[in-house]
């Protein structure tokens, strides 16, 4: 195996000019993946530059980013293409987006819609270039380029990866609420129940979470008593479905407040829709390790 970084006379922006290519010259192609039900990462290892990262997470949408330690990339617009390697018979050049390059860690991130155009680029068979000048201001820009080789097999892996991801992340439901009408006898809406079925999936993945706080409210239409006594039914409707789903018992704290924290002005019907609601809030414990 061999890394090098090189100096070509490259096609830039359509006109011919010398550039610093940082690039991956190995059969392999350097790509390695990281699968598990939380996240999926694919990676290639740009030599002497970093990393280009492609992710998603559980519940979100894909992402790019490149990453190094040292800085190569001076900050301000770049351009990001696709171009045919060089032993293909016929070139071909496609400009794909203008992208921003920032002074971080993570110069470069990309969100789900030129992140996908990206992958499909890989695919076909054109390897991604980013170019930007070098960011001590040489004469030269520098480029950042991901190869082709070793795509395929890594790119497999990922999407086997994405076919097992959970639902949601932590993120997204470490603080949520379940809403529910204005009924006073009303049963957990069957639009809400997806919400718990998620909580319920990740916990089962993620034994660091050890701890559920239930919370129920209302909105102040009829008396405190009454609303009281509906924010308890309400709450222990969302304890009892988690719990026959699978949550332990002894981990929910389970409270009712009936109307006194309202989040929203119970005088329109959108602010008292907000407040009819069942907060769950989710902590994590660190684990022992032997």
């Amino acid at each position: 195996m061999r890394l090098v970084t090189v100096l070509a006379v490259l096609s830039l922006w359509g006109s011919s000019s010398s550039a610093t290519v940082y690039s991956s010259f190995l059969e392999d192609g350097a790509w390695t993946t990281k699968a598990s039900v939380f996240s999926c990462r694919m990676v290639h290892s740009v030599p002497h530059y970093g990393d280009a990262v492609f992710e998603t997470r559980a519940g979100e949408g894909s992402r790019f980013y490149l990453q190094g330690e040292i800085r190569r990339l001076q900050q301000g617009p770049a351009a990001l293409v696709a171009r045919s390697p060089v032993w293909a018979e016929q070139p071909l050049h496609i400009e794909l987006a203008a992208v921003e390059v920032k002074q971080a860690r993570r110069a470069l991130e990309l969100q789900t819609k030129d992140t996908e155009r990206m992958l499909a680029e890989l695919y076909d068979g054109l390897e991604l270039v980013v170019t930007r000048d070098t960011w001590y201001g040489g004469d030269n820009p520098a480029q950042v380029a991901i190869t082709t080789i070793g795509f395929r097999d890594a790119y497999q892996h990922y999407r086997d990866c994405l076919a097992g991801l959970l639902p949601a992340n932590f993120d997204q439901i470490k603080r949520t609420s379940v809403y529910f009408g204005s009924s006073k006898f009303d049963d957990i809406p069957a639009s809400e129940l997806h919400k718990l079925d998620n909580i319920v999936a990740y916990v089962k993945a993620d034994p660091s979470v050890r701890e559920f706080f239930i919370d129920g409210h209302t909105d102040s239409y009829g008396s405190r008593e009454e609303n009281l006594q509906l924010a308890e039914k309400r709450t222990e409707q969302v304890t009892r479905y988690l719990i026959n789903k699978g949550v332990p018992q002894d981990a929910i704290t389970a409270r009712w407040h009936g109307e006194r924290y309202p989040i929203a002005s119970n005088a329109t019907p959108e602010g008292r829709a907000k407040n009819r609601r069942v907060t769950i809030r989710l902590e994590k414990l660190e684990l022992k390790r032997d």
